[in-house]
């Protein structure tokens, strides 16, 4: 062999060490968890929720978070994903009429087939009711 191309062959299996290793730490830091989200006074599930999932990162002056992805509730109430154990994660709740609920996991707290629970106080039992704005010119 020529030296050229012991130096490609050098270099190809240098690539392709790199990217295994790369693509293995990835799914090694992959867990799956399920956001199950329910109303908080009668405990049955909340269909059709838009669940947004976001990651945190940091930014000046603040941390910011970044969208993961959205995702509607099934018949069940729940969402399923694939998340990194290693980053941190919001995650919030959308539902008609204003209802909304949160959680929020620092990095390490998510755990593989973990089930996220959040609880919405439905619209009309909340202590502070949000009213449209209406056109003053009238």
């Amino acid at each position: 062999m020529n030296k050229v191309a012991v130096k490609k062959t050098v270099l190809l299996v240098s690539v392709l060490f790199l990217l295994i290793g790369c693509s293995n730490s990835t799914k090694e830091n992959e867990i799956k968890v399920t956001i199950k989200v329910v109303d908080s006074y009668t405990q049955k599930p909340r269909v059709n929720d838009r669940v947004e999932v976001r990651m945190g990162a940091w930014g000046f002056p603040t941390r910011r978070y970044v969208e993961v992805g959205q995702y509607f509730t099934d018949s069940l109430g729940t969402v399923s994903m694939t998340l990194d154990k290693k980053e941190r994660y919001s995650f919030m709740t959308f539902g008609p009429q204003y209802a909304f609920g949160s959680d929020e996991y620092k990095k390490g707290e998510l755990k593989d087939q973990q089930q996220v629970v959040i609880k919405v106080v439905p619209p009309e039992k909340k202590q502070f009711k949000i009213e449209q704005l209406r056109n003053h010119s009238e």
